[in-house]
């Protein structure tokens, strides 16, 4: 059941209606009834069975941790045995064939045939996005800073609620458990608000990154064709198709829980506005970074070994240095989970991992320098024009990254790169599908103007629905004109495919 298609909005409207009639206090189990649903139409009971592993093991778990445990000792075998579950879960659904393929890589270099067996294994929907969840919420238990849900039930909810299972957000017990379990009051103004996301992010995903993803296809898959300034051109439209796929997800998920009056996490902020690396990741998958953030890096800083390793690299290379060592190897380390967590193959552990670490390291080595250069070259960091030089920036490093992305596999990534230099006579025009460029721009614009609102941190939905209600009901049926007339639906087309999705 993909959620831009007509059964999904049946199903919405459907729960929703039952929601508001059920009775208050039980209204929880229409939202854990409806995610089930959701779930077993998109895989079999055998993956059912899956999920339901990873839920009983860490209520079981966490209840251990919190009620029954008394020694630490004890507490951190039950931590380190549930963490296992469900990280075992996961390596074992998605990374388990990147072991054989390296070794049969290495062995075709030397001409020798190993032929080690690799592993056709189906995941459960969402299962890289509930994982993080309850890994998260496992530990915070641990670390006591959350009560362990004592409701099997509604353990299950918060693992699987619905809206969450195709892209995320990765969301934490603490931020949900009242938005999920506290009975919600019907309010005109969350199911309006909620359709007014839903429409907007299919504009995003059906009219702008579902069409500029045929002409990235076509560009990619043949990339020493569309050499030089077409795979440019490739790079930039995949630039703005992931963000407008994967936001344009987001906005899909919020406003349909919205209608709930359930309140998800924003995972998004402007990030083709950020100014540098930094900026960008903090704006881009805001929940991942600032899971990645609590659960990796921190734990690790202070932890004992990196303690250490803090006092020995002060000792020898003096405090300044020493305590940037230590801060490297956390992020390196925080950004290879990142990359793994992509994707089971070495060009997601490359570009989205190695890659984004070096680009902050050298940054960050490299700030005094660039710091020193501003002052003497008497630059003016605020005027627009120099603004608008980082903001540039900053998408070109991004780009060199999609089109490692974008290559078939890590090694192709360099050729890819490569042929960017060369000069194509190729033209555009004729070479590539047709799509309507125009409504694009158009629609693109509208995603422009909502961007750099949000950058200056207004509420553009409370913002918009302050206007008169003919304005509103102009862009509301407009956005569905485009939608209807020129995004991409019906036969032929997946509507599962979102990019983020596949990660």
């Amino acid at each position: 059941m993909g959620i831009t298609t007509l059964k999904f909005f049946v199903f919405l409207v459907a729960s929703v209606i039952v929601y508001y009639i059920f009775p208050k206090k039980h209204r929880w189990i229409v939202l854990l009834i409806a995610s089930l649903i959701f779930f077993m139409s998109a895989c079999s009971w055998q993956l059912l069975i899956v999920l339901l592993f990873g839920i009983v093991a860490t209520y079981i778990g966490a209840r251990l941790i919190a009620e029954n445990l008394k020694t630490d000792k004890s507490k951190k075998i039950a931590l380190f045995i549930t963490l296992l579950c469900i990280v075992g879960q996961l390596v074992i659904l998605k990374y388990i064939n990147i072991i054989p393929t390296t070794l049969n890589g290495i062995a075709s270099v030397f001409n020798v045939n190993f032929h080690f067996a690799t592993f056709n294994l189906l995941a459960p929907l969402g299962i890289s996005y509930y994982a993080l969840s309850l890994i998260g919420y496992t530990l915070d238990v641990y670390r006591g800073t959350s009560e362990p849900q004592k409701n099997i039930l509604k353990h299950t909810l918060f693992t699987c609620y619905y809206p969450v299972m195709i892209s995320g957000p990765i969301v934490r017990y603490n931020e949900m458990k009242e938005e999920l379990f506290t009975p919600k009051e019907y309010n005109f103004k969350n199911v309006l608000f909620g359709a007014e996301r839903i429409v907007y992010g299919l504009l995003k995903k059906m009219v702008i990154a579902d069409q500029l993803g045929i002409v990235v296809n076509a560009i990619f898959s043949q990339y020493n064709i569309y050499s030089g300034i077409y795979l440019v051109i490739g790079v930039i439209f995949y630039a703005i198709q992931i963000y407008t796929d994967f936001s344009g997800c987001m906005d899909i998920v919020i406003g349909a829980s919205k209608m709930y009056g359930v309140t998800l996490p924003e995972n998004f902020k402007s990030p083709f506005f950020s100014r540098n690396l930094s900026e960008f990741w903090r704006r881009w998958h805001i929940t991942l970074g600032t899971w990645a953030k609590d659960y990796i890096m921190y734990p690790l800083l202070i932890s004992k070994p990196f303690q250490n390793l803090a006092e020995k690299c002060k000792k020898k290379f003096g405090k300044k240095i020493g305590k940037k060592i230590p801060m490297i190897i956390a992020i390196f380390i925080l950004w290879l989970i990142i990359g793994i967590w992509h994707g089971a193959s070495y060009k997601y552990i490359f570009a989205a991992g190695i890659l984004p670490w070096l680009y902050l390291t050298i940054s960050q080595l490299c700030e005094p320098l660039f710091k020193k250069l501003k002052d003497i070259l008497h630059i003016n960091t605020e005027r627009f024009s120099y603004r608008l030089f980082e903001s540039i920036r900053t998408v070109a490093l991004m780009c060199l990254i999609w089109l490692f992305v974008l290559a078939p596999n890590f090694w192709l990534g360099f050729s890819v790169v490569s042929n960017v230099f060369k000069i194509s006579n190729f033209d555009l025009r004729l070479a590539l599908p047709q799509i309507p460029y125009m409504i694009i721009l158009i629609a693109g614009i509208i995603v422009f103007v909502v961007d750099y609102l949000q950058y200056k941190d207004k509420d553009v939905l409370e913002l918009f629905n302050k206007q008169g209600i003919i304005f509103r009901y102009i862009v509301i049926f407009f956005m569905l004109y485009l939608i209807l007339t020129y995004g991409i639906y019906g036969p032929g087309y997946n509507p599962a495919e979102f990019i983020y999705g596949g990660f």
